[in-house]
């Protein structure tokens, strides 16, 4: 198979969706030679704010001068952006090559009457055999969904990392905070370090607490009493940051909003932490590595004139940040709203928050079968707005908001990953 129709494979011929329990992967991985026990990993989970802090803890590692995997999903427009090191995604070749060879694996266990791994199961397999045969000197590691029973749990990491956990799937992690906060502390290994983002729910707290007491694992709690925020606009942000004996002054991040300043925290947080595991991390690594760090579609700009930012939040807390940001980076600005939701998300929030800060909406669906229809989120938000029109297509969408927009104008798209990447990958290519 080439490059197209492996993807096509993957996408359409293999099982989607969450089935939690490690024996599959562990099943394949051990068919493989069982590459994730050849490789040191740190293991971030959470529900906000993994995706931009395993970026961050990868950059100060290879600004270190380390050779470091990177494994984070979902993908905005490409599946190799899954499986990266050191910046570079996996080549379409290389690709195809694991992809066969988890495949053959995976055929064998169908065989031998095993239950074969879903789709995420196979993308983690193939991600800690690339890792391991391109022998990096650590992976960043992002869970997929919860953490106890994650494909990617089957590691055991040196160092685990915790961001914001608030309220998503909770069909599959449960109904309530602590249980939610208890699949996310299943990653926590025995005798090993956690870093622990600074919790809005304080149940959250009680339950890594315990699970780190239990596990005997040191547990390290980052405060926002540690950071001192300096400047912002829309370019980034700075702030200073002390930790123990450590004092960072004036640290710079492209990333925008005040809960990427903490996620930073967390990030160098953890890297101080591995600099006592053996890694010589110093702080111009860590200034480096905050300083040119890149992750899309998080209150990304991807044009100046107009002004286009990008962002992926679907859930309440996201929500809540981008409100924030709103108010923080564009409240001098006529808001042009360009906004998409998952059926399954809480849409009646995002609608209700954010519909009335807009000067202009325009509803638009995702690119997924579970995609919210533009009509229906349009009705929902002209009872906050009267200026709102629907347009399914994305790109007709974004055309529409760019014939609408002045020089006072910001457009913002943003309700899903989904939406997000097809815009981005519209706007950037």
């Amino acid at each position: 198979m080439n490059f197209e129709q492996t993807v096509h494979y993957i996408e359409n011929s293999m099982r989607f969706g969450c089935r939690p329990g490690l024996e599959r992967t562990a099943k394949l991985l051990e068919l493989l030679g069982d590459p994730h026990k050849k490789i040191k990993c740190v293991h971030v989970a959470g529900t906000n704010g993994k995706g931009s802090t395993t970026a961050i803890i990868s950059n100060i590692l290879k600004h270190g001068g380390y050779r470091v995997g990177t494994y984070t999903s979902p993908h905005l427009y490409k599946i190799t952006e899954r499986m990266v090191i050191n910046g570079v995604q996996i080549s379409e070749a290389h690709f195809v090559k694991y992809a066969n060879l988890v495949i053959d694996k995976m055929k064998v266990m169908e065989e031998q009457n095993m239950e074969v791994p879903t789709q995420f199961e196979m993308l983690t397999a193939m991600a800690f055999l690339y890792f391991q045969e391109m022998k990096v000197d650590a992976a960043v590691i992002e869970v997929g969904l919860g953490g106890l029973y994650d494909a990617t749990n089957v590691i055991d990491a040196i160092l685990s990392v915790i961001t914001s956990i608030s309220y998503d799937h909770m069909d599959i992690l449960g109904e309530t905070i602590e249980l939610i906060a208890a699949e996310k502390a299943g990653i926590i290994k025995r005798d090993a370090t956690v870093v622990l983002y600074p919790q809005l729910y304080k149940e959250v707290d009680g339950v890594v607490e315990q699970v780190s007491k239990d596990m005997n694992a040191k547990l390290i709690k980052v405060s926002t009493e540690q950071v001192k925020p300096i400047n912002f606009d829309i370019t980034g942000q700075s702030f200073d940051y002390s930790y123990g004996d450590v004092e960072l002054k004036a640290l710079i991040v492209p990333l925008l909003g005040d809960h990427q300043i903490i996620n930073s925290t967390v990030a160098v947080t953890a890297a101080i932490e591995l600099s006592k595991l053996g890694y010589d991390i110093k702080e111009e690594h860590i200034r480096e590595g905050l300083a040119d760090v890149e992750w899309p579609c998080r209150l990304s700009v991807v044009n100046k004139e107009p002004l286009i930012i990008i962002d992926g939040a679907h859930n309440k807390d996201g929500v809540d940040a981008l409100k924030a940001a709103i108010y923080k980076y564009l409240s001098h600005k006529k808001l042009i709203l360009v906004l998409g939701m998952l059926g399954d998300k809480n849409y009646g929030y995002a609608v209700k928050e954010l519909a009335p800060l807009a000067k202009q909406i325009i509803t638009t669906e995702p690119i997924s079968p579970r995609a919210l229809k533009a009509e229906q989120m349009a009705e929902m938000a002209r009872k906050h707005n009267k200026y709102v029109e629907a347009e399914a297509d994305i790109i007709e969408a974004i055309k529409k908001a760019k014939k609408s927009a002045d020089k006072d104008s910001v457009i913002l798209i943003c309700g899903s990953l989904y939406l997000a990447g097809s815009a981005y990958e519209y706007l950037t290519k």
